[in-house]
C-alpha cells in the first residue's frame, strides 16, 4: 500500500492555528466537529491536526458570522461554497430573524420599562401618602380589552387566566397595569357590579389581531388607594363629592389601575390602586 508523505512544515498545527487567530484548540476541535473547520492533515501516528494557510483563513470568517448574529449549526456551508449567492440568500434570511429578534428585545425592554415605572409610581405614592384627589387628563389610545364576570374576586381578575391564555393564543403582546372598567362607578362602590372590562395596553409590536378599543381622551378625577382592593369603597363617595364641590360632572363609569398589585407582590398592604372616575366640567 502507497503512503502519502505530507511535509507539515508547511502547515500550521493546532496549537499555530489557534495562537494565530486568538481562538482556543477546543474552539478548533469543536468546529472540527461540526464539520466547519476541517484539517488538512491527521497524523495517523499521534492525531495531530494541521491546517493550510486557506483553511486557517477560514476561522476569521467564522467568527465574523458568529459576530453578526450566526449560530454555528448555521455556518455548515461557509468553508466548502464557491456560490456568493449561498451568502446572499444567508445573510437575508438572517436579517429577518435578526428583525424579529429585535422586535422581541424591543417589546421586552417597553414591558419591563413600564413595570419599573409603576413600581416607582406606587412607591412614591406610599413614601409621600399622596391621598389628595387629582384632576388628570389622560391621552387618548387603543387598548385590549376582555368583558368578564366580576364577582369582587381581585386576586382571580388581575392574575386573569382567561385573559392570558386569550392573549398567547393570539400572539398579541401586553404592557403597562392591568385596567379594570365599570359600567357604574356607584354599583362598584356598594359591591353589586356583576360585569367588568380587563383593558391593558399592546407593546408596540404587537401583531394587534385582537379587536381593541379606545381608552382615555379626556379628564378623569383620580385618587390613589393603599392596601387591599376590598376596601377601596370608601374613595367613591370622596370623588364624589370632591366633583361636586369643583362642579365636574363625573361617571357614570370608572376604572381602577392596578400599580402595585398580585403581579408584584403579595403582600396586600403594599398594593397601590388607581381609582379614575372620567370627569366633565358642568
Amino acid at each position: 500500500m502507497m503512503v502519502t508523505r505530507v511535509d507539515t512544515k508547511k502547515l500550521h498545527s493546532i496549537g499555530e492555528a489557534a495562537e494565530i487567530c486568538h481562538v482556543s484548540r477546543k474552539t478548533l476541535r469543536f468546529y472540527e466537529e461540526l464539520g466547519l473547520l476541517v484539517p488538512d492533515y491527521v497524523s495517523p501516528k499521534n492525531g495531530y491536526r494541521y491546517y493550510s494557510e486557506d483553511t486557517v483563513m477560514l476561522i476569521p470568517v467564522l467568527k465574523y458570522y458568529k459576530q453578526i448574529g450566526f449560530r454555528l449549526q448555521e455556518m455548515t456551508k461557509v468553508s466548502n461554497t464557491t456560490n456568493y449567492f449561498y451568502h446572499q440568500r444567508n445573510f437575508l434570511n438572517k436579517l429577518d430573524q435578526l428583525k424579529k429578534e429585535e422586535e422581541r428585545i424591543q417589546n421586552c425592554h417597553e414591558s419591563v420599562s413600564d413595570w419599573v415605572g409603576l413600581l416607582n409610581e406606587g412607591t412614591m405614592a406610599i413614601e409621600n401618602n399622596i391621598t389628595s384627589i387629582s384632576l388628570k387628563y389622560i391621552d387618548r389610545d387603543q387598548y385590549y380589552f376582555l368583558e368578564q364576570n366580576f364577582e369582587y374576586d381581585y386576586k382571580k381578575s388581575i392574575i386573569n387566566i382567561e385573559w392570558t391564555n386569550l392573549l398567547e393564543n393570539s400572539e398579541s403582546e401586553i404592557t403597562g397595569p392591568v385596567i379594570l372598567g365599570f359600567a357604574d362607578y356607584k354599583a362598584k362602590a356598594a359591591g353589586t357590579i356583576q360585569r367588568a372590562t380587563v383593558t391593558q395596553k399592546p407593546v408596540r409590536n404587537s401583531k394587534f389581531l385582537l379587536p381593541r378599543q379606545a381608552f382615555g381622551g379626556q379628564m378623569f378625577v383620580c385618587m390613589y388607594h393603599f392596601g387591599d382592593q376590598k376596601d377601596s369603597a370608601d374613595k367613591y363617595p370622596l370623588l364624589e363629592k370632591w366633583a361636586k364641590e369643583h362642579q365636574y360632572e363625573i361617571g357614570p363609569n370608572c376604572f381602577e389601575r392596578y400599580v402595585i398589585d398580585y403581579w408584584s407582590t403579595q403582600d396586600t398592604n403594599k398594593f397601590v390602586t388607581e381609582i379614575m372616575i372620567p370627569a366633565t366640567k358642568m
